[in-house]
C-alpha cells in the first residue's frame, strides 16, 4: 500500500505541489510525530470536511429553493394541452404561446405583483374567462377544473377572494382600489387590464363634432370673415351650432329650422373649439372633469406597469387581454396608432407588425363576444370615419404641394455620396425610408383600385388586362398580356410566377448596390387570389418613344433585339462579374418562325395601328441575321430614361432554367418521367400526377443561387484536388539518365482523376506547372463558374447556322445545367434526407412551421417544387426503419438496431406544406372563378373550403341534426346564415358566382394540384389509413398565413367531419359550413412581397391602414461587416469583442432603420444575448433575452420559429441564473408552440419533457417528474439512446418511489434497447444491467412482503370473521337467555328447555 500526501510548496510562486510516498509497512505517524506536516496535514483534512459539509448545505438549500419555486400540476393535469394543440381549441392560444398557464397561476403570490415576465401572470385564475369560467381543458375537464379553482381559491385564501371582488368592481367602473391607482402602487396583470378598461371607459366622452350641413359659407358670409360652420352634439343629445372665423369660434343662432350664422345671446367666444363648447354645454363640461380625472389615473398605472413589467409582458398583455379599449401602444419603439373601435380591431395589432391570423376575441362589458351574433355590437356610430374615408386620397399626398416622385427620391437618394461613414448611413437612411413609404402608398393604392375609386388607364380592353398609375405608381395585374410583348413564357400561371422571380432578382441587384445601374422601387401585392406589380415609373416612358431610349433587348415581339455597348458593359460588371451570369451570343431575333408567325396572325386580328420601321425590318431578307452578346435573360429590358440613368426591366432570371422539371425530348434530365414510368398505370397516383411536364409554368422554374454557389463548391474541391495531384505527380519525377521514373514513395494518382476533370472542370491543362499555364487554367476555371441563363427556352430559334462555336456553347451550357440539376437531384436531396435523420446527433434544429420549413430548404438551395420528392425520400426511410425493426423483433440477440431514424415529423412537415400550398392556388382559383364574384362576398366561400380541408369526410343530414339538437342553441344553421345579408337574389347572369363545392370536389381539386405542382400522392390527408398523423391545425394556420385569412379565436372540431354546402341547398349559392362559418372569418388581408426585402422575406400579411413595410435589406455594409466580425470573435471566443462588435451592428442598424423592429437587429440582440450567456453574465443575459423575445414576437408574431427559439434562449438564462420559476414559464412555451406548429411526433418534443422531468427529480419532487418522463417516452424520439435514457430515468423515478416491479420493466426497456445499440460490453449497458438486477431483486422482495402482508391481512380478516360470528352467537344466545328468564315466573323449566337454552357453541365443543 503506498499512501502519497500532497501540499503545496508555500515558497514556490507556481505552488508545485511535492509528492511523498510511504510504504504501508512504516508507521505513518510515527514517520511525522513532532513534525509541521501534521498540523498542515490535519488542518487540511479538516478543511475538506468543512468544505464538503458546506457544499452539502448549499446544495440542499439550492435543491430546497428550486424546488419551492417550481410549479405544481393538479393530478391528472394534461401536460401536453392536447385540445389546444391538436382538437382546435384556440381559445386560449396565446396563453399557452406565453407559458401562462392556467394551473401556474395560483401558485403566485397573492397580490399579483408584476416582476419581469412573472408580472405577467394573475392571480385570479379565472379573470380572462370572465362569464364564461372555463379552464383551459376540454368541456369534458370541466369539473377538473372547478376542482381546481376551489383548491386555488382554499390556498390563496382571503387574498384571492379580495382579487375576485376587485375584479367584479373593476367590470363595473370603479377602481379595484380604495381611491387612485397610487394607493397600491403594484397590480396584476388582471387588476391592470380592468383599470385601464374602466378609466379608458371614462375617458370616452359621448360628444359628435363635424361640419354643419350649410358649410361651406356663403360668399356674402364669407367676406364676413365665416370660414367654416361646426355642429356639436353634445351629451345629452343637444345639438350645438358654431361659427369659425379668423379669430376663433362662436356660437351661432343657427338651429333645426334655419341657418343664421350670427352670434347668439350668448356667443360664448373662444380663440379654443374646446373651450367654446365648454363654456356653451354644463353636461360637456362634468364629462370632461370625469375625463380629465381619469386620464391622470391612467397615466399613472401605465407608468407603474411600465415600471413593473418588462418588455415582452407590454407585448404580452395585449394579447391575452379581451378588452378592446386598452390600447397602450408597445415598449419597442414608438406607440402605434389604433382607429376607432370596430368589431375586432385587435389591440394584438398594435404590438406586432405582422398581423395575426387568430384573432382573439374581445369584450363587451363582462361579457366575451364568444357568439357569431355579438359580432357587431363594438362597431359604433362615427360619422368621423365616413368621411375619412369619402376624403380619403389613398397614399396620395396633395397637401403636401405636388405627388411624390417615387423614382427621383429612390434613385437620388441611391447617388448620395458615400465618402465617410456618416454620409453612408445617410444614404441607407434616405433608401430605406423611400422605399418603406413606396410600399405604404404601393398598398393603399391597391385598396382604392379593389374599391374601385381610380380609374385604368386602358378602359376599353378586359379588366385582366387594366393598367392603374396612381400617385406615381404603375399598377398591372400579374397576367399573360398577349403575344404582342416580347417574352418568353405564356399562361397567366407562368406569369405569377415570372413576376415573383422579377421582383427577387430586382431584390438582388438593389443588394449588389452597383454604381450606374437602377431599378425600379417594385412591390407585389396579392389580394383575394389576384396579383398586382406595382412599380415607379421610368423617366419619360409615358411621354412617348423621344423621352427614353431602349439600350437592351426588345419591347415588341416582332423587333429585333438592341444591344448597347455601354449598357452591356454596366452589365457585365454587375451580373457578369457578382451574379455569375455568362455573357453568350444570341440572334437579333431570336424567336422561332413558328412563333412568329403566331404573332403576326394575332396582331393581324386586331386593329392595331402598324409601326413602319418594324415592317421595314420584318421585310429584310434572313441572311443578315446579327447575333447579339447578351448579359442576362434575353426578355431583360435595358432604358436609358430621360433623367439619363440606366434602368433594368423584366430581369427574370439570374440563374439557369431548371433540367429536371424541362421534357426529357427537350434536353432536360428526365428524372420525372423515370419516375413516373414505374408507377401503375390505373393507379390513383398516375391519374392524378401528368405524364408529361408540358406545362408552361415550369417555363418559369429556376434554379436557386444557393444550389448554383454550393455546385461551384465542389467544382471548386474537384479542380484543386486534380490540381494537386497533377503537383504531386510532377514533383515525383526523378530523371536519371534522361529516362523519367516515379518515385515508389509517392502515391498514385486516382484511376478516375481525368474523368472527375472532365465532369467537373471543362479546363484543358498540360500538367507542366508553369505559372503562365496554371494563371491561364485558373482563369478558365473562373470562366467555366459562368452560366448561361437561357437555356432550355422554348420557342427559340436555332443558332446553329448562323454561328457554329455559339451552338457549341450553347450545347456545353445545357449540359452544365443538366449537370447542376443532376446534382440536386442525386445529391443535395438526398443528403437533406440523411442530415435530418442524423438531426438529433448534429447541431440543425429540425423546422417547425411551413416558414421555417421554406426557409431551411431555400437556404441549401432546394426550391419548394421539390417538396413531394423530399416527402417521397422521407417515406421510403420511414419504411426502412419499419423493416428494421420488423428483423429486430423476430432476432433481438442478433440482430442491431440502428440508433437514428427518420424523423415522422418531417414527412408530416413536408405534406402540411404540400396541401397549404396546393390549397392557396386552388382557392385563389375559386375566388377569381367567373370573373372574381365569390371575391365580392368571399367569406362563404372560404369558410367552406377551409372546412373542407380540416376535416375527414362530410357529415350526413341525420349527423348534422344531431349535432345542432346537442349544442343547445349555440349551433349556427342556414337560418342564421340567412340573416345574416342576402347571398342569393335570383338570376343566372355572370354576376351571380357559382355554387360553393363540396368537400369531394375540393379534395379532388387539391389533389390534382399537388400531382400538378408537386408530382405527389399524399399519405396522410385525405386518407383513412393515416393513422391520424395528418396536422390539421397546423394545416389551417399555414393556409390562413398564405392566404391572408384571419379567423377567431374559438375551438373548431378539426379532424373531423365537416358541412360544406356543395350545392345542396336551392341553387347551392347558400348555405353554412362546419366547422368553420362564415361569421368565423374576421378579414381577408393583401400579402405584400418587396423587392427590397431582407432574408427570405415573402408574401407578408399586412393591414391596409398599416405600415406595409417588412424588414427591408439595409444598403449599409459596415453594419454587416461589423455583425460578420461579431459572429467570428464569438466563434473564436472572444466574448467581449463580440459583444461590443453586436451592439455597434444594432446600433447602426437602428440608425438607419429609425426603429428597433427589424430583421437584421434582432439578429444583433440575439447574438448579444448569446455573448451575455457564455460570458456568465446571467443578470445582462436576461434582459438581452427578453429583449430578444420581445422583438422576434413583435416581428413574426406569437407563433414563428424566431420566437420558439427566443423562448428557449431565454428559459436557459433563466435556469442559469437560478430562477426556476421563470425558466418554466418559458420552457412551457416552447412546448406547447412545438407541439402546435409541429404536431406530436416533433423529433426535440421527448428532449425537452425530459429536460424538465429532470428538474423535478433533481429537487426530488418525484410524482411530477415521473409524469414528465412519463409524456417524453410517449413522444417519438428520433435517437434511440435517448429512448433507453428517458426510460432508465423513469425507472429511477418510480423506483425512489417504491415501485420497484414498474421501475423493471421500464429498465427493462433501457437495457435492451442498450443491448441493441451498445452490445453487451459498453459500460452504459452494464449498468442498465446491474440496475435492472437490483430492481428485479427489490420488486421480488417487495412482493413477497407484499404476499406476506397479504397473507397476514387476509387471516387476520379470517379470524376477525371468526370472532365477529362468536360474538354474534353469544349475543343471540343472551338475549334469548334473557327472554326465557321472564317465561320462568309464571311455570316450571323442564330438561328439555334447558337443553334448548344451551348454547350452540357449549353443543359444537361437546
Amino acid at each position: 500500500m503506498t499512501v502519497i500526501i500532497e501540499f503545496p510548496f508555500v515558497h514556490l510562486h507556481n505552488h508545485s505541489m511535492i509528492h511523498i510516498r510511504f510504504s504501508s509497512a512504516i508507521n505513518l505517524h510515527h514517520i511525522l510525530k513532532n513534525t509541521f506536516f501534521v498540523k498542515q496535514l490535519q488542518n487540511k483534512e479538516e478543511d475538506k470536511d468543512a468544505l464538503a459539509a458546506k457544499a452539502k448545505e448549499e446544495a440542499i438549500a439550492l435543491r430546497e429553493a428550486m424546488a419551492k419555486q417550481l410549479p405544481k400540476f393538479p393530478p391528472n393535469y394534461d401536460l401536453t394541452q392536447s385540445e389546444a394543440t391538436h382538437g382546435g381549441d384556440f381559445t386560449h392560444f396565446y396563453r399557452f404561446a406565453c407559458g401562462e398557464e392556467m394551473a401556474l397561476l395560483p401558485q403566485q403570490d397573492s397580490k399579483g405583483a408584476n416582476n419581469g415576465t412573472n408580472g405577467s401572470t394573475v392571480t385570479d385564475n379565472d379573470w380572462m374567462d370572465e362569464d364564461v369560467g372555463e379552464s383551459e381543458g376540454t368541456q369534458s375537464k370541466k369539473k377538473k377544473a372547478k376542482n381546481t379553482k376551489k383548491k386555488a381559491k382554499n390556498n390563496h385564501g382571503n387574498g384571492a377572494d379580495n382579487n375576485r371582488n376587485s375584479k367584479n368592481k373593476g367590470a363595473n367602473g370603479a377602481a379595484p382600489s380604495a381611491s387612485t391607482p397610487t394607493s397600491n402602487p403594484i397590480f396584476s396583470l388582471a387588476e391592470t387590464e380592468q383599470l385601464l378598461h374602466s378609466l379608458n371607459n371614462q375617458t370616452i366622452i359621448d360628444l359628435t363634432i363635424r361640419l354643419s350641413g350649410y358649410h361651406s359659407p356663403p360668399p356674402h358670409r364669407r367676406i364676413l370673415g365665416d370660414l367654416a360652420y361646426i355642429e356639436a352634439i353634445m351629451p345629452g343629445s343637444a345639438t350645438i351650432h358654431i361659427t369659425a372665423f379668423s379669430l376663433g369660434f362662436y356660437v351661432n343662432k343657427t338651429n333645426a329650422t334655419g341657418f343664421d350664422p350670427t352670434p347668439a345671446a350668448e356667443p360664448y367666444y373662444s380663440h379654443s373649439l374646446l373651450d367654446c363648447l365648454l363654456l356653451k354645454s354644463k353636461s360637456l363640461r362634468e364629462a370632461w372633469s370625469i375625463a380629465l380625472q381619469a386620464s391622470h389615473k391612467r397615466a399613472e398605472l401605465l407608468k407603474q406597469a411600465a415600471l413593473s413589467e418588462d418588455a415582452f409582458a407590454q407585448l404580452y398583455r395585449p394579447a391575452v387581454s379581451h378588452w378592446w379599449n386598452n390600447h397602450s401602444g408597445t415598449a419597442l419603439g414608438s406607440g402605434v396608432a389604433v382607429p376607432a373601435p370596430s368589431s375586432f380591431s385587435s389591440r394584438l395589432d398594435s404590438v406586432t407588425l405582422r398581423p395575426s391570423w387568430l384573432v382573439p376575441l374581445p369584450m363587451l362589458g363582462n361579457k366575451r363576444l364568444d357568439t357569431w351574433r355579438d359580432h357587431s355590437s363594438l362597431h359604433k356610430w362615427n360619422v368621423a370615419r365616413s368621411e375619412e374615408e369619402l376624403t380619403s386620397t389613398y397614399g396620395m399626398d396633395i397637401r403636401g404641394g405636388g405627388i411624390r416622385d417615387w423614382n427621383e427620391e429612390l434613385q437620388a437618394a441611391r447617388d448620395m455620396g458615400v465618402e465617410t461613414l456618416e454620409q453612408r448611413i445617410e444614404r441607407a437612411r434616405m433608401i430605406h425610408k423611400v422605399l418603406s413609404d413606396f410600399s405604404d402608398a404601393a398598398l393603399q393604392g391597391i385598396h382604392a383600385i379593389f374599391d374601385g375609386y381610380i380609374t385604368p388607364m386602358n378602359p376599353n380592353e378586359p379588366a385582366r388586362s387594366h393598367v392603374y398609375l396612381h400617385n406615381n405608381i404603375f399598377f398591372s395585374r400579374a397576367v399573360d398580356a398577349g403575344l404582342d410583348t416580347f417574352k418568353i413564357i405564356q399562361g397567366d400561371r407562368a406569369a405569377r410566377k415570372s413576376a415573383s422571380r422579377e421582383a427577387a432578382n430586382v431584390g438582388v441587384i438593389h443588394r449588389l448596390d452597383v454604381p450606374g445601374l437602377y431599378t425600379l422601387g417594385t412591390v407585389l401585392v396579392e389580394y383575394l387570389g389576384t396579383r398586382f406589380v406595382c412599380q415607379s415609373v421610368v423617366p419619360g416612358i409615358l411621354h412617348g418613344e423621344k423621352a427614353h431610349t431602349l439600350t437592351y433587348g426588345a419591347v415588341e415581339a416582332l423587333s429585333e433585339l438592341q444591344c448597347d455597348a455601354e449598357m452591356h458593359k454596366v452589365l457585365e460588371e454587375s451580373l457578369g462579374e457578382e451574379c455569375m451570369v455568362a455573357t453568350r451570343s444570341i440572334l437579333s431575333k431570336p424567336l422561332s418562325d413558328e412563333r412568329m408567325e403566331a404573332i403576326r396572325q394575332f396582331k393581324s386580328t386586331l386593329a392595331l395601328p402598324t409601326n413602319a420601321a418594324i415592317e421595314e425590318s420584318e421585310s429584310q431578307v434572313d441572311a443578315e441575321v446579327k447575333a447579339n452578346n447578351v448579359c442576362g435573360p434575353v426578355e431583360m429590358k435595358g432604358i436609358l430614361g430621360s433623367d439619363k440613368r440606366k434602368y433594368v426591366l423584366d430581369c427574370t432570371r439570374l440563374t439557369p432554367r431548371d433540367a429536371n422539371w424541362v421534357a426529357k425530348a427537350n434536353g432536360g434530365t428526365g428524372y420525372w418521367e423515370a419516375a413516373a414510368s414505374l408507377l401503375g398505370e390505373n393507379s390513383k397516383t398516375s391519374r392524378l400526377i401528368p405524364a408529361t411536364l408540358e406545362d408552361d409554368e415550369w417555363t418559369a422554374s429556376i434554379l436557386r443561387p444557393e444550389l448554383v454557389t454550393s455546385y461551384a463548391d465542389e467544382k471548386l474541391k474537384q479542380f484543386l484536388l486534380i490540381r494537386q495531384a497533377k503537383e504531386a505527380e510532377t514533383s515525383s519525377i526523378v530523371v536519371t539518365n534522361g529516362v523519367s521514373e516515379t518515385s515508389s514513395d509517392q502515391d498514385p494518382v486516382p484511376a478516375d482523376a481525368n474523368e472527375k476533370e472532365k465532369d467537373w472542370v471543362d479546363v484543358e491543362t498540360s500538367g507542366k506547372g508553369t505559372t503562365e499555364e496554371a494563371k491561364k487554367e485558373e482563369e478558365e476555371f473562373i470562366q467555366s463558374l459562368r452560366y448561361n441563363v437561357n437555356v432550355f427556352l422554348p420557342y427559340m430559334k436555332s443558332i446553329e447556322n448562323a454561328n457554329q462555336d455559339a451552338h457549341a456553347q450553347l450545347q456545353k451550357d445545357e449540359e452544365e445545367a443538366r449537370q447542376i440539376a443532376s446534382y440536386l437531384w442525386n445529391t443535395v436531396l438526398p443528403d437533406v434526407t440523411k442530415e435530418l435523420r442524423l438531426a438529433n446527433g448534429s447541431v440543425i434544429q429540425i423546422p417547425v412551421d411551413g416558414k421555417s420549413l421554406t426557409e431551411f430548404l431555400h437556404k441549401r438551395g432546394i426550391n419548394c417544387r421539390y417538396l413531394g420528392r423530399l416527402a417521397d425520400l422521407a417515406k421510403v426511410e420511414e419504411q426502412n426503419d419499419v423493416e428494421a425493426e420488423k428483423v429486430y423483433e423476430k432476432n433481438k440477440k442478433e440482430a442491431k438496431l440502428p440508433r437514428f431514424r427518420m424523423p415522422l415529423c418531417w414527412l408530416e412537415l413536408l405534406e402540411c406544406e404540400i396541401v397549404a400550398r396546393a390549397a392557396k392556388h386552388v382557392l385563389d382559383f375559386y375566388l377569381t372563378d367567373n370573373g372574381g364574384t365569390a371575391a365580392i362576398q368571399p367569406a362563404q366561400t372560404i369558410a367552406s373550403f377551409l372546412s373542407a380541408v380540416i376535416s375527414t369526410s362530410e357529415e350526413t343530414a341525420s349527423e348534422t341534426e344531431l349535432r345542432i339538437s346537442a349544442s343547445k342553441g349555440d349551433a349556427i344553421d342556414t337560418d342564421d346564415i340567412n340573416s345574416l345579408t342576402l347571398f342569393d337574389v335570383g338570376g343566372k347572369g355572370d354576376a351571380v358566382h357559382k355554387p360553393v363545392r363540396g368537400r369531394s370536389e375540393i379534395w379532388s381539386d387539391i389533389e390534382k394540384e399537388i400531382g400538378r405542382r408537386f408530382r405527389y400522392t399524399l399519405s396522410l390527408y385525405n386518407n383513412n389509413a393515416a393513422r391520424g398523423r395528418a396536422l390539421y391545425a397546423p394545416l389551417l394556420r399555414r393556409i390562413c398565413q398564405r392566404s391572408g385569412i384571419r379567423i377567431a379565436a374559438k375551438a373548431y372540431d378539426v379532424g373531423r367531419k365537416c358541412v360544406c354546402g356543395g350545392g345542396s341547398n336551392s341553387g347551392g349559392r347558400l348555405d353554412y359550413s362546419y366547422p368553420i362559418a362564415a361569421v368565423d372569418i374576421i378579414d381577408v388581408l393583401p400579402l405584400v412581397k418587396h423587392a427590397a426585402s431582407s432574408g427570405e422575406e415573402s408574401f407578408t400579411p399586412c393591414l391596409f391602414n398599416a405600415s406595409a413595410s417588412p424588414s427591408l435589406h439595409i444598403v449599409l455594409a459596415d453594419a454587416k461587416a461589423i455583425s460578420d466580425a461579431a459572429h467570428r470573435h464569438l466563434n473564436n471566443g472572444n466574448i467581449s469583442i463580440a459583444s461590443e462588435y453586436a451592439q455597434e451592428a444594432a446600433s447602426l442598424y437602428q440608425r438607419v432603420a429609425e426603429s428597433p423592429l427589424h430583421l437584421q437587429i434582432a439578429k444583433c440582440i440575439n447574438l448579444l444575448s448569446k455573448c451575455h450567456f457564455y460570458g456568465q453574465d446571467h443578470d445582462m443575459a436576461i434582459l438581452s433575452s427578453l429583449k430578444n423575445l420581445a422583438v422576434s414576437v413583435s416581428l413574426g408574431g406569437f407563433d414563428c420559429m424566431e420566437t420558439v427559439s427566443a423562448h428557449s434562449q431565454l428559459s436557459d438564462a433563466y435556469f442559469a441564473a437560478g430562477k426556476v420559476k421563470e425558466g418554466m414559464k418559458h420552457v412551457r412555451a416552447v412546448q406547447f408552440l412545438m407541439e402546435f406548429l409541429a404536431g406530436a411526433n416533433y423529433s426535440q418534443l421527448s428532449s425537452m419533457y425530459y429536460k424538465v422531468g429532470t428538474q423535478y427529480f433533481e429537487c426530488e419532487k418525484l410524482v411530477e417528474a415521473l409524469s414528465f418522463y412519463e409524456v417524453a417516452q410517449m413522444k417519438r424520439s428520433d435517437d434511440r439512446m435517448v429512448d433507453g435514457i428517458i426510460s432508465s430515468s423513469a425507472a429511477m423515478a418510480l423506483a425512489h418511489l417504491g415501485k420497484f416491479n414498474e421501475a423493471s420493466s421500464k429498465e427493462k426497456i433501457a437495457y435492451q434497447l442498450y443491448q441493441a445499440l451498445l452490445g453487451e460490453d459498453h459500460d452504459r449497458t452494464k449498468i442498465s444491467s446491474g440496475s435492472l438486477l437490483q430492481f428485479m431483486r427489490l420488486a421480488m422482495e417487495q412482493g413477497k412482503i407484499a404476499a406476506a402482508q397479504k397473507n397476514k391481512i387476509s387471516k387476520e380478516k379470517e379470524a376477525n370473521a371468526v370472532a365477529q360470528s362468536i360474538k354474534a352467537e353469544e349475543d343471540r344466545a343472551e338475549s334469548s337467555t334473557k327472554k326465557k328468564k321472564k317465561k320462568k315466573k309464571g311455570k316450571a323449566t323442564s330438561p328439555e328447555d334447558v337443553s334448548e337454552n344451551i348454547p350452540e357453541k357449549t353443543l359444537q365443543a361437546v
